[in-house]
C-alpha cells in the first residue's frame, strides 16, 4: 500500500494547472524559466539605457493617435513574451479572431496542370481576413510581393477588388498566379501581374494604376535594407493612398531561412519616421505578425475608421477561482521550532523567534499570500522563508534576505507573494500546483543564540 505522502505526490504530478484538483489529465512537470516564471513565458530582453526623449510621430486625430499608442504597447508586450507565453496570455482573444476568420471564402487550390497549392494555415487565414477588412469593395489595389497569389485571390473573391496590380521579384510566380485566378474564375476589370523589383517603384508608376491601397505583406523581412524599401514605398504612394504592410513580430518566424532581419517596435517606429509615414493602425496579428496601416497624411484615416472587424464578442476569462482574501485569525497560527506568542491583540500577534523558528497556518489552496510585518526587535534576522505545502510536499517557496536596516524597528512592511513570481521582497523559486496547498509555514533565520520579535498579520487568496 502506498503511503499518503506518495499518493499525494502522484496526485500533484497528474493534476492540471486549473483550480480543479480532481481532474485526471496528466501533466508533465515543467522547468522554471527566468525570474521564477514557469515554462519560460518571458523572453530575455536587454533594457538598454534610454537616450534623449523623443516625441512620437503621430497624426492629428487624438482618438486615432491613442489607439495607435495602445497598438504599439500591445505589440511591445508580445515581443517581450515567448511565443508560448503570448499564446497563454492572449490565447482567448486570438481564438476569437481565428473563429472570426473562418467566414473567409475558400479557394480552389488545384491549378490547371493538376498541381495543388498548399492551403494556408489558420494564422495566414487570419492575416488574409484582416487584410480584407482594411480593403474596400470596388477598390484598386497595388500589391508588392504577391507570392503565390493566395492573398490576392482572397481580396478579389471576398472583397470584390475592381482592379488588381501586383509585382513580385520571382518570375515563376506570374504564370502560376495567373492560372490560380483562372481556375477560381477571378476576373477583375484589370488584372496585371509583373516580375519586378520593389526598389524600382515610383509614384508615377503606381499613380498610373489609380491604386488607393498599396499592400506589402511579408516582404520587408526578405529584402536587404528594409528601411530603404519602406522609404521607396512611401515615396511611391499616390496622393490619398494608404499603405498596409506586415512583418513578423520580433522573436517569431525566425526559422525562415529567407528572412534577413527582424523588426521590433523601436525599429518599426524609426522606419516610419524616416519614410515620412504616419501610423493610423497598429496591431499584433495571430501572435506572428505586426500589421501596420500608414500613409503620408497626418489626418485621421477614413479607411481605419470604416474597416470591418470581428464582432465585440466578450473573450475575458476569470483569472481567479476565488476573489476574496481570507484573513487568518491569529489563533490559527501555530508556532513551530520553538517560536512563542509574546502578545496579541485583534488581528495581530507578536511572535518571538529563535533560530529557525516561525509559525504555520492552514489554507485552502493558494493563489496569493499577503504578509504584514511590524518589527519590534529584528536586528538578528538574516533570512525569512515562506513555504506552502500540500501534505508534506512543497508546492511553493519564497525566500527573503533583508538588507541592513530594511527591517528597522517601527517600519511596517506589507508584501504580496504569488507562486512562481518575484515580489518586492521575497524571491519565489517554485510553483508546483500551489492551488493544492493546505498549509503555509513562515520561518525566520535568526543568528545563533539570539531572538527576534515581529508583529504579524496574514491573509491569503485561495
Amino acid at each position: 500500500m502506498r503511503s499518503p505522502q506518495s499518493r499525494l505526490r502522484s496526485r500533484l504530478l497528474s493534476s492540471p494547472s486549473s483550480s480543479t484538483p480532481t481532474a485526471k489529465t496528466p501533466v508533465t512537470p515543467r522547468r522554471h524559466g527566468p525570474y521564477g516564471v514557469p515554462g519560460r513565458l518571458l523572453r530575455e530582453v536587454d533594457d538598454h539605457v534610454q537616450g534623449e526623449a523623443k516625441l512620437e510621430r503621430e497624426g492629428t486625430d487624438a482618438a486615432e493617435a491613442a489607439a495607435v499608442r495602445a497598438g504599439w504597447l500591445l505589440l511591445d508586450a508580445y515581443e517581450r513574451m515567448s511565443r508560448r507565453g503570448a499564446d497563454r496570455v492572449f490565447g482567448h482573444e486570438n481564438e476569437a479572431w481565428h473563429a472570426y476568420a473562418e467566414d473567409l471564402g475558400d479557394l480552389n487550390y488545384t491549378l490547371s496542370d493538376g498541381r495543388a497549392l498548399a492551403r494556408e494555415d489558420r494564422k495566414n487565414r487570419l492575416r488574409f481576413r484582416r487584410t480584407v477588412d482594411f480593403a474596400r469593395h470596388g477598390e484598386v489595389v497595388f500589391d508588392v510581393g504577391f507570392g503565390m497569389g493566395l492573398l490576392a485571390a482572397t481580396l478579389i473573391k471576398d472583397r470584390g477588388i475592381k482592379k488588381y496590380f501586383g509585382i513580385d521579384i520571382v518570375d515563376k510566380f506570374v504564370p502560376m498566379v495567373t492560372d490560380l485566378f483562372a481556375v477560381n474564375g477571378l476576373a477583375p476589370e484589370t488584372l496585371s501581374l509583373e516580375a519586378s523589383d520593389l526598389y524600382n517603384l515610383t509614384k508615377e508608376r503606381i499613380g498610373a494604376t489609380g491604386a488607393s491601397l498599396v499592400i506589402c505583406c511579408e516582404v520587408l523581412e526578405h529584402v536587404p535594407d528594409a528601411e530603404r524599401a519602406l522609404k521607396v514605398l512611401a515615396d511611391a504612394l499616390p496622393d490619398g493612398a494608404d499603405l498596409l504592410f506586415s512583418v513578423p513580430i520580433h522573436g517569431r518566424i525566425e526559422g525562415a531561412w529567407g528572412h534577413v532581419s527582424v523588426f521590433d517596435v523601436a525599429r518599426l517606429k524609426a522606419m516610419l519616421d524616416e519614410a515620412g509615414l504616419y501610423a493610423h493602425h497598429v496591431e499584433p496579428l495571430a501572435n506572428a505578425w505586426s500589421l501596420v496601416v500608414a500613409s503620408r497624411d497626418p489626418n485621421g484615416s477614413r479607411r481605419v475608421r470604416e474597416a470591418t472587424g470581428r464582432p465585440a464578442l466578450r473573450t475575458s476569462v476569470p483569472l481567479s477561482a476565488h476573489r476574496d482574501y481570507v484573513y487568518v485569525d491569529p489563533a490559527h497560527l501555530t508556532p513551530v521550532n520553538g517560536a512563542t506568542v509574546v502578545r496579541g491583540s485583534g488581528s495581530e500577534a507578536c511572535w518571538q523567534f529563535s533560530t529557525g523558528g516561525g509559525y504555520t497556518f492552514p489554507v485552502k489552496g493558494l493563489e496569493s499570500l499577503r504578509l504584514w510585518f511590524k518589527p519590534a526587535t529584528v536586528e538578528h534576522v538574516s533570512r525569512m522563508v515562506a513555504t506552502a505545502y500540500a501534505g508534506d510536499v512543497k508546492v511553493a517557496h519564497w525566500v527573503w534576505k533583508p538588507k541592513p536596516g530594511q527591517l528597522a524597528e517601527g517600519v511596517v512592511l506589507s508584501t504580496a507573494l504569488r507562486p512562481g513570481e518575484v515580489g518586492l521582497h521575497f524571491i519565489g523559486d517554485q510553483n508546483d500546483r500551489a492551488v493544492m496547498a493546505d498549509r503555509v509555514e513562515i520561518l525566520a533565520r535568526v543568528d545563533d543564540g539570539e531572538r527576534a520579535e515581529i508583529e504579524i498579520k496574514v491573509a491569503y487568496l485561495p
